[in-house]
């Protein structure tokens, strides 16, 4: 499936600015990062024909391709589902095909950002490294790349050093 990088940067840029908001009344940033997520968001991520492939068979009654989703994905699309139904019902949308009915419906505010605390994680991680270019693509400093690189290979090595002071019976396993 391919991404639409002009929702991607979007989504990008309105987390960043839901986090500035959450950042400062949260106690660590796990913390902010779990309710940023949680934040309202200006619309749904996700393009009108992507989300009227997934939708379409939802309104036969085929839930499906809908239930086999992760978590997140999951309540997006059935929440989108309710939207268009309740937007079908609406006199502007009687007789419009989904197609019609599934551009208004994506932009409508949605309930949340759909997306993991971990996937905030590493949203953030990308971002700081470099920045987002009109095509949604992360352009990445050398410089950058290489603290990068460093911080990943640190956290490698913590990992093990866990690891090994669990298995010796150092530290709980948790």
């Amino acid at each position: 499936m391919k991404n639409n990088y002009s929702i991607s940067k979007q989504m990008y840029e309105d987390l960043i600015k839901a986090y500035i908001q959450v950042a400062p009344h949260s106690w660590t940033q796990k913390d902010a990062f779990k309710k940023t997520v949680k934040q309202p968001a200006p619309r749904f991520y996700v393009s009108p024909k992507q989300a009227a492939q997934i939708i379409s068979p939802m309104l036969r009654g085929d839930f499906s391709k809908v239930d086999s989703m992760l978590p997140n994905r999951r309540r997006m699309y059935y929440c989108l589902y309710n939207r268009v139904v309740e937007m079908s019902e609406r006199w502007q949308f009687v007789n419009k095909s989904l197609s019609y009915i599934m551009q208004y419906a994506v932009v409508t505010p949605a309930p949340e950002f759909f997306i993991s605390c971990n996937q905030m994680t590493n949203i953030r991680t990308y971002l700081k490294l470099g920045h987002i270019t009109d095509e949604g693509k992360l352009v990445v400093t050398p410089a950058r790349a290489r603290s990068y690189e460093k911080l990943v290979e640190k956290r490698r090595r913590m990992k093990e050093i866990k690891k090994t002071l669990q298995m010796e019976g150092l530290v709980p396993a948790l």
